[in-house]
């Protein structure tokens, strides 16, 4: 059974959570609901299906995966309350590359053949080569490794443009890392990390 003590406690802890919790959890839903792009600079994409409104503080960073559709035209930037400064992003996509590597390398006896001074193997009246003993050669099997690179395929910090454009011919992977720049009065308030998609293209769906 619960006596006073107990209650007494469970109210004040109730009420810290009242005073500092709720208003973090208020602030980060409200992201969403504020224009922090105009209409100019949105033009008419889709950005219902994959953008993210977030909270962050100056010196902070964060990082989003997202999906990109085969043959769907993307408009894609960051944006942040002007109290925050400076906010820049990176667009990464990830880059594979295949190499061709040694598997095994194991001796096997092999039949020598008599060549001309050029080079070229000389045949016997049947057409066939003429033996004139064996060898041992070193026989080498081959395998396929595959590596993973990043590349930055957009930086805001260095484009002439706040936005990357993007038609992808076949579905990816793509990473966004935002940077909120660092200030002796840290500051918080909301990032915008817009992903859109051309309403042309809404029924092109195309994996």
């Amino acid at each position: 059974m619960l006596n006073y003590k107990s209650i007494k406690n469970f109210l004040f802890v109730s009420t810290l959570l009242l005073i500092f919790v709720l208003p973090n959890i208020s602030m980060a839903q409200n992201c969403s609901k504020k224009k922090l792009a105009d209409k100019e600079l949105r033009e008419d994409y889709d950005y219902r299906g994959q953008s993210l409104f977030i909270e962050l503080g100056n010196g902070d960073s964060t990082t989003l995966n997202i999906v990109l559709y085969s043959k769907q035209n993307y408009r894609l930037f960051v944006v942040g309350e002007q109290k925050l400064g400076k906010v820049d992003y990176d667009i990464i996509v990830p880059r594979k590359k295949f190499n061709r590597v040694v598997k095994d390398i194991q001796p096997k006896k092999v039949t020598s053949y008599k060549k001309d001074p050029n080079g070229f193997y000389l045949y016997n009246n049947d057409g066939e080569r003429i033996p004139i003993g064996e060898e041992m050669i070193q026989d080498t099997s081959w395998t396929r490794e595959t590596s993973t690179t990043e590349e930055v395929v957009f930086n805001s910090r260095t484009s002439d443009v706040s936005y990357w454009l993007a038609t992808p011919s076949k579905t990816q992977l793509i990473t966004i890392k935002v940077y909120v720049e660092k200030a002796e009065k840290v500051q918080r308030g909301c990032i915008g990390i817009y992903v859109g998609r051309e309403f042309a293209n809404a029924y092109q769906f195309r994996r």
